[in-house]
Order: structure tokens, then sequence, then C-alpha cells
């Protein structure tokens, strides 16, 4: 019997992503008859953990718990706890990251200094699969020690605003780059042509089996409305254009359209988005109801699911909503058209408040075109389990 392939996945944290979702879906599918196991997170926190599967080997994390405190409170816990190089650290990099620049940029002046600090891999490994972008791939790269190495950016590389500079040899020494759709890939590409043999395509896995399992369970909004809901599942970050649906939701409701906005999720964000719902007067309409561990049932009992993204690379919740038949509206970021056909089975409108609210006001008042989507998304089988065989096929199962 041949001996068993050894294989680190590296990752920030578990929160509620869809990242870290896709994640732990991959993990959950996993022949550990034919791999073992390790997965690396800077941070061993997040909605997630309880959903990795016991075969994974948990490590400890790159970062101790305290490192996420804010600035004040983290150097002096992390002194107390015996790590006054990391309260160096935590300290320099915090000052990196308020340095004028866009993502990329802030991304490498902070591994730039968070290299110095962290400890490499334990053992060298068959493969390691750094499954998201900016320092899970750095440190794949520089501190693991692999006979495969395997990268994923989940989003648009140009809308993401990384560096191409810094990334470049990084890219270089991977021997794959995953992401997760084909304009994805074309944007990989529009970088980095010289490695344009490197980069795959990996679909976010879905059962559609278990979403509609999960789906059944009892469903609480915290409130007594009936009316029509729509629901998001996002980080709440800018990315997410959480922001410019808000003026949308509160033009529609001047009008008289009666609905209320249910956002699944936490982030940055959340102070921002809270206080702009109540200076226009819609707090009332707008429900921030958190991490959801199964936010399925809030899918299942929703008219509509409203993705105002400003870039994605494939929605994972999109996706979710498809196998849930749920009407979609999307705007037009990058990728929108290679999940939905607008005016088949949802709607891609301007990023703009206005684009999104005339989609809204059409969906939520045109029962025969919310059935229309419904149908048509009812007739698709989203279940794609075996895009794991093309991980398999990138770690190398010889």
């Amino acid at each position: 019997m041949s001996q068993k392939k050894q294989v680190l996945f590296i990752n920030y944290s578990l929160h509620s992503g869809g990242i870290e979702k896709s994640l732990v879906t991959l993990l959950s599918l996993f022949d550990f008859t034919r791999y073992d196991v390790d997965l690396q997170l800077f941070a061993n926190e997040g909605l997630f953990l309880e959903r990795v599967p016991p075969q994974v080997n948990l490590l400890p994390p790159l970062f101790p718990a305290e490192y996420k405190l804010n600035i004040r409170k983290a150097l002096f816990a992390l002194v107390k706890s015996g790590h006054p190089l990391v309260a160096v650290c935590r300290l320099l990099v915090t000052f990196a990251g308020k340095t004028p620049g866009g993502m990329g940029d802030r991304l490498a002046r902070m591994w730039k200094i968070e290299k110095h600090f962290v400890h490499p891999a334990r053992k060298e490994y068959d493969a390691v699969v750094a499954f998201m972008e900016g320092q899970p791939i750095y440190y794949a790269v520089t501190k693991v020690q692999a006979k495969r190495k395997i990268g994923f950016i989940h989003g648009d590389y140009n809308a993401m605003g990384l560096s191409q500079d810094f990334d470049r040899p990084y890219v270089k020494q991977l021997d794959a780059l995953c992401t997760v759709s084909e304009g994805c890939k074309m944007a990989l590409e529009d970088n980095f042509p010289e490695f344009r043999e490197k980069f795959h395509v990996v679909y976010n896995i879905l059962s559609a089996q278990f979403l509609r399992k999960m789906a059944e369970a009892p469903v609480d909004f915290g409130d007594r409305y009936s009316g029509s809901r729509v629901l998001s599942i996002a980080r709440l970050s800018v990315q997410k254009g959480l922001d410019l649906a808000l003026p949308a939701v509160a033009s529609l409701r001047e009008k008289g359209l009666e609905f209320r906005w249910y956002i699944i999720g936490v982030g940055p964000e959340e102070a921002a988005l809270q206080e702009q719902a109540r200076s226009l007067g819609i707090e009332q309409d707008v429900c921030f109801l958190g991490e959801q561990a199964n936010p399925y049932p809030f899918l299942r009992a929703c008219d509509v699911y409203l993705q105002p993204s400003r870039f994605e690379g494939k929605s994972i919740a999109v996706d979710e909503a498809m196998v849930l038949c749920k009407p979609i509206l999307l705007t037009d970021f990058s990728t929108a058209a290679d999940q939905v056909t607008s005016g088949e089975n949802g709607l891609i409108v301007p990023m703009t408040p206005e684009g999104i609210a005339e989609g809204l006001e059409k969906l939520l008042t045109d029962g025969e075109l919310r059935q229309r989507f419904h149908d048509a998304l009812e007739a698709e089988d989203y279940t794609n389990e075996n895009e794991i065989e093309k991980v398999y096929s990138l770690i190398g199962s010889e």
C-alpha cells in the first residue's frame, strides 16, 4: 500500500466568509485514506472552526490570539503572555497598515515585517495549498518546504488592488495558481502572461442536497414582519457594496414599497453601515443579523437575494441562492455574468443606488418574473463535488 501524501492547507482564519466556507467544504470532502492533512491558520478563530473535519490536524496558529486585539490591548497582552517579539511585530504592522496605498501595497508592507516573526513549517510536505491571496501565499512560498506549491486567488486580480510587482516572484515560485471563474483566470493572465500555464479554474464546491437539508431548519428573523424580505449574505466591507444599496432601499421606501432588507455577516464597515441606515431614516427597514452558523433557512425564507458588490471572484453566496432557486439581483461587477444570465435567471443592474433601486423594484413587484427566475434555476443542477478531483490532480496522487 502506497504511503499517504502529506498536505498542508494555509488560510488566515475560519471566519464566516465565502473563502472560509469554501475551504471547510473542500476539507469535508477530502479523501483521508490517501492524504494526511494539516491546516495552518494565522489565527485559530472563526465560526467555521467547528466544521473542520476531525481527520484534519489543526496546527497551533502562527500568531497568538492576543495579536488580533486593538493595538493598545494587544501590546500589553502579548508582553504579559510571553510574546514580546510578537508585540514588536504587531506595532510595526500597525504602522505599515496605516501607510497610504492600495490593498496590495499594505499586504506587501505587512509581510515584509511579519516574515521575520513567523516560524517556518515544522515538517516537509508533498504539497502545500495556500487558500487565499496575500500572506497565505507568501508564507507557503517562503516558509514551507513542499514538493508542490499551490496558491488560490478567489477574486478578480484587477479589481482587488493587489501588487503585481510584489506578487510576481511569488507567482513564479508556485507550481499552480487556482482561481474560481473564467473571468478571474483571464485577469491573472492579463497581469502575469508569462505564467499562464500555471493558472487553473477550480469552482467553489457545492452540494445541493446538503444545502437543501440545512435550509429546512427553523428560521427566526428576530421580528414579526410578514411582508417581502430581501437578503444579503456578505462580509461588511467596502468590497460588498452594501453602502450603495442603502440609498436604494431608502428611495423605494419613500415610494411606498413595503419590504425589509436583512444582512447576514460581520466586518469592519458594520458601524458605518448602521449609521448610514440611521441617517437615511431606514433603520427599521434594514436588519443586521450578524454571523449565522446556518444561513440557509434565512435564504430559503427570503423573496429576493441581493448582492450589490463592487467586485467578486465567484460569489459562493450567489451560488447558494441559485441552488435554493431564489431570484437574484447583482450589480454589474466584472464577473457577475459568470454566474447569472440577466433576464433569464436573475438581474444584473448598474453599480449605482439608482440601478439597484430599479432592479429591486422590478423583482419585488413582479411575481411572474420572480417565478420565471425560480423555474429557470430549478431546472439546473449546481452540485459539483467532482471539482475536488482538480485539487487532487494538482497535489499529485501518485
